[in-house]
C-alpha cells in the first residue's frame, strides 16, 4: 500500500489499494518523472499511472475495445486546432506587406 502524507492511493481503473511505485519505462515516463510525477502501477489490473499529488494520469493502458477512428479524429482535431492557433499568432505578431 503506497501512502503519501497519510493517504492511500486507489487505482482509478479498478479501485484497488494495491498501487505501488514502479520503475520508469520509456522517454514519456522519464519526462513525466522530471515534472515531479510518481510513476505507479496497480498490482490488480496492471494499470500504470503518473501521480501528480493525488491526481493520477493514465500512462498507456489503451482500451482494446476503443474505436481507432475516434482516436485518430481526436488527434487530427488537436493538430488542426494547434495549427490554426499558431497561424493566428503568426499573423498577429509578424507584419506582412501587401
Amino acid at each position: 500500500m503506497t501512502a503519501t502524507e497519510g493517504r492511500v492511493r486507489h487505482c482509478p481503473k479498478c479501485g484497488s489499494v494495491r498501487v505501488h511505485r514502479s520503475r520508469r519505462r520509456g522517454p514519456i515516463e522519464t519526462l513525466l518523472r522530471s515534472f515531479g510525477a510518481a510513476i505507479c502501477r496497480c498490482h490488480d489490473c496492471c494499470g500504470r499511472q503518473a501521480w501528480f499529488g493525488f491526481s493520477p494520469v493514465p500512462i498507456g493502458n489503451r482500451d482494446p475495445n476503443a474505436n481507432p477512428v475516434v482516436s485518430l479524429a481526436v488527434l487530427l482535431t488537436g493538430v488542426a486546432a494547434s495549427g490554426a492557433f499558431l497561424w493566428w499568432m503568426i499573423t498577429r505578431v509578424l507584419p506582412f506587406s501587401d
